[in-house]
Formats: C-alpha cells, sequence, structure tokens
C-alpha cells in the first residue's frame, strides 16, 4: 500500500465516523424549550432523558438517562455580586464536583466551557452570562465514557441550541 493510499483510506474512515456520529442526533425526538423565569434557551433529546424532580431553585430543569447513568442539567441564577467568568469557573474546577482530567477548556468574554473525563464519565459544561454579566446560565451533562458513541453528537446539538439568560428585570 502506497503513502497516498493510506492516507486516503485514513480520511476515508475519519469522514464515515463524522457521518455516523452525526446520523445519532438527528432521529431523536428533540424537544427546544425556552426556562420560563430567565428564558435561557435549550433542548432535550427525549429519546435519551426524561424529566426529575431537582432541588426547588426556580430556573433550574433536571434530566437522567432511562438506565440512571447519564445526568443532564440546565440552569440560571443571578450571580454574587463581584464574581466574572474566570472567579466562577475557578470556584467551579474546585468545589462543584471536583473535576478530574480537563480536557477542554476554551472561554470567551462572556462564557467558558470546562470538560474532560471524572472516573469512568466524560463531563461538559458550558457557562454564559448574559444582562450585563448578572445571569448565568449553565449547561451540564456527565455521561459514560463507555456511551460516548450514543452522548457526543447530542451534546454538540445541545450546545448549538443552548442559549443563555435574557429576562434581565
Amino acid at each position: 500500500m502506497t503513502a497516498r493510499n493510506a492516507i486516503l483510506g485514513i480520511l476515508v474512515a475519519a469522514f464515515a465516523g463524522l457521518l455516523t456520529g452525526s446520523a445519532f442526533a438527528a432521529p431523536y425526538d428533540w424537544s427546544n424549550r425556552r426556562d420560563a423565569v430567565t428564558g435561557y434557551r435549550y433542548a432535550v433529546p427525549q429519546a435519551i432523558f426524561i424529566p426529575i424532580e431537582g432541588d426547588d431553585r426556580p430556573a433550574f430543569n433536571y434530566f437522567v438517562s432511562d438506565d440512571g447513568r447519564a445526568k443532564l442539567m440546565y440552569g440560571a441564577w443571578d450571580k454574587e455580586a463581584g464574581a466574572t467568568p474566570a472567579s466562577l469557573k475557578r470556584w467551579m474546577i474546585e468545589n462543584a464536583g471536583g473535576e478530574q482530567n480537563l480536557t477542554y477548556e476554551p472561554r470567551g468574554k462572556s462564557w467558558f466551557v470546562v470538560s474532560g473525563y471524572k472516573d469512568d464519565l466524560i463531563y461538559y459544561e458550558k457557562v454564559m452570562f448574559s444582562c450585563g454579566n448578572r445571569i448565568v446560565s449553565i449547561f451540564a451533562i456527565a455521561y459514560p465514557k463507555a456511551d460516548r458513541v450514543l452522548y457526543d453528537p447530542a451534546v454538540e446539538r445541545m450546545e448549538n441550541v443552548f442559549r443563555p439568560g435574557y429576562r434581565c428585570q
């Protein structure tokens, strides 16, 4: 096999993988929603997640997979005075779940993502600030590494639909 044929084979395999991964997100029965309290926009693949009771915070929505191994949360709140995207990110990494093995940390002026591995789970958390950086909106999901072929394409679509709260009062 020539080097050119080997490279072509790798590209074909990679492209086929992209097509296969994208196909998983399409057939789900998607529910696109807007939070009644802050107005953040989100999507839930109903074939994967079912709503569950939360902790009674008014702008939070919780979901779990039918086997209970994957968890999804969307939420928003008025942030503490003086908190910034950078300080909230530091606090989350240090206190909220003890994330391990960060593999992805993009950020912008008013948003950030932390993603990686914790034990046998993949986690992804996107946080966006709106209303002059007063409202914090979050999308967080954790799912088994072994099931990433199912969840990765869904996470991509959920991340694309997720938009911050806009009801600034």
